[in-house]
């Protein structure tokens, strides 16, 4: 069987909103049964954005460390400022990008890419209920004294 791989877990980000990304002291790692040879990280989506797509509220959202996509329509975390929320991006190669959700539960955004920034491309899903995360203990600093 293969050795199960870790993904850092950055907290909780919403769909119809933003929000800022705090830092978590001590984050837990995302147990994942595949391999990647790019860097990933996963969040937990905050609310019911992405229903429509089979991805519901508390699931995991794993994406990989990529600054813009490279499909039409994909998937992506997205920072405005200090703020970040999980859009679709279509239209990419114009000069005004459409930010959007499924479905008109908000109304999307027509930005210039220079507007916002992406910082991961979906790269998978795992279900709240399947999901086993890893909290690893702090280990005491020896100072030296």
């Amino acid at each position: 069987m293969d050795k199960p791989q870790y993904v850092a877990f950055m907290g909780s980000v919403p769909s119809l909103s933003t929000t800022f990304l705090e830092q978590i002291e001590n984050p837990p790692d995302l147990v994942v049964k595949s391999y990647a040879p790019y860097r990933r990280f996963a969040v937990q989506i905050a609310d019911d954005g992405m229903d429509s797509f089979g991805i519901e509220q508390g699931d995991f959202l794993i994406f990989r460390e990529q600054r813009w996509p490279t499909n039409e329509g994909q998937i992506c975390l997205v920072t405005f400022g200090d703020e970040v929320s999980i859009r679709i991006l279509e239209y990419i190669y114009n000069p005004e990008v459409t930010l959007r959700v499924p479905g008109d539960k908000i109304p999307s955004l027509e930005l210039a890419p220079t507007d916002f920034c992406v910082i991961g491309v979906l790269n998978g899903v795992i279900k709240e209920e399947f999901a086993e995360l890893i909290y690893h203990e702090e280990e005491d600093f020896d100072w030296g004294c």
